[in-house]
């Protein structure tokens, strides 16, 4: 018998801005976790992918604004 894995719940808008918040108050892993009634683990993973995105957004912005300037 396979061990049963949780299943994943997606992220809400109003959760991500919870995250967001906390991570900026300076808030803990599991502190958010807690608060959010998720897994330490799913905080890192979501931070991780937050910050991938944000990433690829700015890396965007940069190649607009160089577009922009004839580079």
């Amino acid at each position: 018998m396979s061990a049963s894995r949780p299943s994943r719940r997606p992220w809400t808008a109003d959760e991500q801005k919870k995250l967001d918040d906390l991570t900026k108050g300076g808030k803990t892993a599991p502190e958010i976790a807690t608060a959010l009634q998720r897994t330490p683990q799913s905080i890192y993973s979501q931070l991780q992918r937050l910050d991938i995105k944000r990433k690829k957004a700015a890396r965007r912005l940069v190649e607009i604004g160089l577009k922009a300037k004839g580079k």
